[in-house]
């Protein structure tokens, strides 16, 4: 049983035995962040009851067929391989083709220009292996070149330039640690530094974590419960500077810069401890100050951002599996976040993506989940 499917039957478990945990009905105030209600479309996909995989990022969205709308690829864990999708320009999208069909259990997407080509590529993870599949800008993939690896706490997969030589990297977790995978320039991969640490990563970002220009990265250690900084080396491996306590079971982080001082900071999604959390970046590797939004959402598992209002400050959007709903919050500037608003969305979703997709200059949010279907969450801010 997958890491996350068992997360969420713990979780599951837990909500059901106190079930005081509700949230109150005036949980938010009225913010400027609005979102019309969903729209379905559906994936063609073979999406299993546990959501597109055991993955923090199971969707990303590009211009994958060159057209200028944002298309998106999801997991199908359970099926050969992640599928495409053709954003039709207002929100909704064609049936999912497969990408290719590598084999079951690929439940982690990043996407990025691994051969300099202008055209993107997408990047998937299983249990055991990497898998490469160039875009060829229409819409297809080349078949995929794979790479033998072993997934950590959950599986995720990223993509940086993090040795500084202008070509694209990948990452990936592992059991004790972060995989680093140097970029060819040619699509290929070749396996390089291991940052290992005491404890079990669940989910990790790249950001800068300090004044310099080496990409850094922030990791959620799933046996200390805390969030682990690395800052890069410049040539793949990354140094541990610093740590602070997150929420319980972080199941999602992502950096940005929820204070204006142009540090990354971090934001979590906390499963169990059914919370939202902002640590903010000292500057040297550790936290400052952690704000926490407590009963944020029933289950969150992943969680994205964007300046939804365009008022210059970072906003989040937040999956809560448990009750299959977005939860918004709005960016005050200063580290901490305000839950504005909830929408729900198709059954169990999982890893919200933010992208413009009906190309009205305005971050819009599309989301998959267990029911064969991706949600379009339309910003009408």
């Amino acid at each position: 049983m997958p890491v996350r499917v068992f997360r969420r039957a713990l979780l599951t478990a837990a909500l059901a035995s106190a079930a005081v945990l509700t949230l109150p009905s005036a949980a938010w105030a009225a913010g400027a962040i609005s979102f019309a209600p969903a729209v379905n479309s559906p994936s063609g996909g073979s999406f299993p009851s546990w959501g597109p995989g055991p993955a923090p990022i199971g969707m990303v969205a590009a211009d994958f067929d060159g057209d200028g709308i944002p298309d998106i690829a999801a997991a199908d864990f359970q099926g050969s391989g992640p599928i495409f999708m053709k954003g039709k320009g207002d929100g909704t999208f064609a049936p999912g083709t497969r990408v290719g069909t590598p084999g079951s259990g690929f439940g982690a997407l990043a996407v990025g220009d691994l051969n300099g080509d202008g055209k993107p590529d997408l990047i998937a993870q299983s249990w055991t292996q990497i898998a490469v599949f160039l875009g060829n800008g229409d819409g297809t993939f080349t078949p995929a070149k794979t790479y033998t690896t072993v997934e950590g706490a959950q599986q995720e997969v990223q993509v940086a330039d993090v040795n500084g030589d202008g070509k694209l990297d990948v990452l990936s977790l592992l059991p004790t640690g972060v995989q680093t995978w140097l970029g060819g320039g040619d699509g290929s991969l070749k396996a390089g530094p291991i940052t290992v640490f005491g404890g079990t990563p669940g989910a990790f970002t790249m950001g800068r974590f300090h004044t310099g220009s080496k990409i850094d990265m922030a990791v959620n250690n799933d046996v200390s419960q805390q969030m682990e900084v690395f800052f890069g080396n410049g040539d793949g491996s990354f140094t541990h500077k610093g740590h602070s306590t997150s929420g319980l079971i972080t199941e999602d982080v992502r950096a940005a810069d929820f204070d204006g001082d142009g540090i990354d900071d971090v934001v979590t999604a906390d499963s169990f401890s059914f919370s939202t959390t902002v640590l903010i970046s000292d500057g040297n590797g550790g936290f400052k100050k952690t704000n926490r939004v407590n009963l944020s959402g029933l289950g969150p598992t992943s969680i994205a951002v964007g300046d939804f209002n365009h008022d210059g400050k970072m906003d989040a959007a937040m999956s809560a599996v448990l009750n299959s709903k977005i939860v918004i919050f709005s960016g005050n500037g200063d580290g901490t976040l305000t839950k504005t608003g909830e929408y729900d969305v198709t059954s169990q979703p999982q890893t919200p993506v933010v992208a413009d997709y009906d190309k009205d200059g305005k971050p819009d949010i599309a989301v998959a989940g267990d029911a064969n279907a991706v949600s379009f969450l339309k910003n009408i801010s």
